[in-house]
């Protein structure tokens, strides 16, 4: 019988391509670039990684557990779906308003796509 072997797809989402101490979010929010939505807020700047970092803020404003790990869930596949489509290396943090809560997923999957496409429209336009 054959062990099953893992691969490693360009799909997965490691802890390398999060932001995780919150000395980093500090940093980016000082010094970040913003972008404002109907249901998210991002705040964007470039980093000295290989690849671009995503960190996800979702406070008890929008809901209960349940509807703040389902908005993380949809931001986190988002990114890693579609993070090939950054041209920029950049750290993007993902800031849900409270109105999120009450988005169904394929109005936030839209709003994502078009956010995420103006972050980075405008970071290509910046590293000009």
């Amino acid at each position: 019988m054959e062990s099953a072997s893992i691969s490693v797809t360009p799909f997965n989402f490691t802890k390398a391509d999060r932001i995780r101490k919150s000395s980093e979010y500090r940093e980016l929010s000082k010094s970040g670039a913003r972008y404002y939505s109907e249901y998210f807020i991002f705040i964007s700047r470039d980093n000295k990684t290989s690849r671009s970092r995503l960190g996800i803020t979702v406070s008890k404003k929008v809901g209960k557990a349940v509807k703040r790990n389902r908005i993380k869930r949809l931001v986190r596949e988002y990114f890693r779906l579609n993070r090939g489509f950054f041209q920029a290396r950049l750290d993007i943090n993902v800031i849900a308003r409270h109105s999120s809560g009450r988005a169904t997923a394929a109005v936030i999957r839209e709003r994502l796509g078009h956010s995420f496409e103006e972050v980075s429209r405008k970071a290509r336009i910046a590293v000009r």
